[in-house]
Parts: structure tokens; C-alpha cells; sequence
């Protein structure tokens, strides 16, 4: 079992949507933000409109984990504030939005960031939480956990690995694979019953 007196701790945390909150449409990871590029005459409204139709598409196919409100219930209860920090932009964030209304989650957040100038996911991750007093992210991508973690070293950072792909390897990093173990390294009290204790640093 690790250390977790630093989880313990924590009062801010922030939490990424896809993979994190929602569930991936066949396991599949999105398309990551990127840096925009300069619109083509006619060609960028039709990818914004093809863009605009898979993301209503998809949306219904998306579920939260498991455990999901049961465990952010309890964070706030315990008086942490939460915080949705997503590099989701256009058209994505009102499907955000949507969703976490469908699934009653639209009042757990105290603040929301969404990637709304269009900036490299990984930058915009690292400048919302350098701006922030976050004391731990919540996130499913191992190269943007990569980067906040070597960023930020006197924060830390969960890498949510529900799809069991590989996991980034430092050491303000913790691997789990549900909301149950998230509940376990924040030391959450009433977690869910089959909560396991199998947490592992990176």
C-alpha cells in the first residue's frame, strides 16, 4: 500500500472528463487537443460540422464508471473542493455539459476550465494547474500526467488506468484502476464496498 498521508491532505482536486468521469466509446481514446491551426475557407466548417455530428453521436454511448458520483459525493462531503479541468473545446465542451447533466454530476464542481482559446492539451493542463491551488489531478492520459508531473514535483497525480493501458513511471504519480481505489488513497470514509486497496505508485 503507498503512502497516502499526502492524498489525506489534499484539498483541491481537479479531475479530466474522458476516461476519468465518462466512460470511452469502444475503449477508445479521443483525439487530443492540439494547437489550432489556421482555418481553411470551406474545409474547417465542414471538419467542425463533421466534428459537431460524432460528438452528439457519441455522446449517448458514454457512461459514468462505476462508483463515479458515489466516490465525488463523498469528496465534497469530506470538504475537498473539485474541480473539472478538461482540454475538451468547440462543440465537445456543450457535450460535456450535456452529459453531466443527464447523469446528475452538474452540481459536484465547485470551478470548471475547459480548453475554450484551442491550446495544446498538455499546456493548458500545465497552466490551469500552475495558476491554481490544485493539490492533485485526476487524469487518464499518460503523457499529459508525464508532463504535470515533472512540472509540477510537489504535486500529485493519479493516472485513472481503467483501460489497463501503460502507466506514466514517477514519483508523485499513483496507478488505479477504479473510483473504489480512489476512495481507498483519499482515505474517503463510507467508501464503496468493494473498494481495493491496490493502489500503485508509478
Amino acid at each position: 500500500m503507498i503512502e497516502t498521508s499526502g492524498f489525506d491532505r489534499a484539498r483541491t482536486i481537479s479531475l479530466d472528463f474522458d476516461g476519468v468521469l465518462s466512460t470511452l466509446v469502444l475503449g477508445r481514446a479521443w483525439e487530443k487537443a492540439r494547437d489550432r491551426k489556421q482555418p481553411v475557407p470551406v474545409i474547417t466548417p465542414l471538419v467542425h460540422g463533421i466534428k459537431t455530428f460524432a460528438a452528439n453521436l457519441t455522446e449517448g454511448f458514454r457512461k459514468p464508471f462505476p462508483q463515479t458520483e458515489e466516490v465525488l459525493r463523498l469528496m465534497r462531503s469530506s470538504g475537498r473542493a473539485l474541480y473539472l479541468l478538461t482540454s475538451r473545446r468547440d462543440e465537445r465542451i456543450a457535450a460535456a455539459e450535456r452529459w453531466l447533466s443527464r447523469y446528475g454530476l452538474d452540481d459536484i464542481f465547485d470551478r470548471t476550465f475547459f480548453n475554450t482559446a484551442g491550446e495544446d492539451a498538455d499546456r493548458f493542463k500545465a497552466r490551469t494547474v500552475g495558476a491554481q491551488a490544485i493539490d492533485v489531478h485526476i487524469d487518464d492520459d499518460a503523457e499529459t500526467l508525464s508532463h504535470l508531473a515533472g512540472r509540477f514535483p510537489d504535486k500529485l497525480f493519479v493516472h485513472m488506468n481503467c483501460y489497463r493501458r501503460t502507466s506514466p513511471a514517477a514519483e508523485n504519480i499513483v496507478v488505479v484502476h477504479s473510483w473504489a481505489e480512489v476512495a481507498g488513497i483519499f482515505s474517503l470514509g463510507n467508501a464503496p464496498a468493494d473498494q481495493k486497496e491496490n493502489a500503485n505508485p508509478a
